[in-house]
This record gives structure tokens, C-alpha cells and sequence, in this order.
């Protein structure tokens, strides 16, 4: 008998976006939804994932772009940068820095746009 392994990623294994983007869970749910309504749709599972594959990688390399920097915020290489990132987020998390941006934050959270367009399937 013949089997044919199918080694097919979704979610983090697939995308991998850095934790701080916070699109983690976004990718995963948005590409288990398309791709079972892409494998609802097709006959042959190559089909649908080449049609699944086409309509989430924009979402994914949109979702995946960091600003220049980011990258070195988040994982410094020296111990002056571990000092800078720990410093600013002692700042940030102190009493006084959540006090004044409590003053300047809207009362209203805005909701997310989404950035991809679901099919009804």
C-alpha cells in the first residue's frame, strides 16, 4: 500500500510571526478557515492548497513586515542593548508613565481592520 505523506504547515508553523506584531492567533484561525473552505471547494487537495496558498500569502508577508529596528528591540545583542530594552521597559510599565498615558489614550478602542477578505464558503 502507498501512502502519500503530505507535509502541509499552518498556523505558527507555517507563518511564524514574531510576538510582536500580535498576529499570531489572527493567522491561524484566518488560515484554518481558508483552508478548509478552500479543501471544501476542490476535488484534489493540491488544488486546494495552491488556491489557499494564493489567497493568504499577501495576508501572511503583510502580517510578517516589521519596521526597521524591531527585530534589534526585541533580541539586543549586547549587554548595553539588554540594558536600553530592560531600562525603557521599566519606564514603561512604571505608575507614573501609565498614568499620563491614561490622560492621552482614547476611551473608545478602535476595532482592528481586517487586512484580508474572508470568502463565505
Amino acid at each position: 500500500m502507498n501512502l502519500l505523506k503530505i507535509h502541509f504547515r499552518i498556523g505558527d508553523a507555517a507563518y511564524c510571526p514574531t510576538p510582536l506584531t500580535g498576529m499570531g492567533t489572527t493567522l491561524a484561525m484566518v488560515g484554518a478557515y481558508l483552508l478548509a473552505g478552500e479543501l471544501s471547494r476542490h476535488d484534489h487537495h493540491e488544488d486546494a492548497f495552491s488556491a489557499y496558498e494564493k489567497r493568504m500569502r499577501p495576508f501572511v508577508e503583510k502580517v510578517q513586515k516589521l519596521p526597521p529596528g524591531v527585530p534589534w528591540l526585541a533580541h539586543p545583542k549586547s549587554k548595553l542593548g539588554v540594558s536600553v530594552v530592560n531600562t525603557a521597559a521599566s519606564i514603561v510599565a512604571s505608575r507614573p508613565f501609565k498614568m499620563i498615558g491614561r490622560l492621552f489614550s482614547r476611551k473608545e478602542k478602535e476595532v482592528t481592520k481586517d487586512e484580508i477578505e474572508l470568502p463565505a464558503f
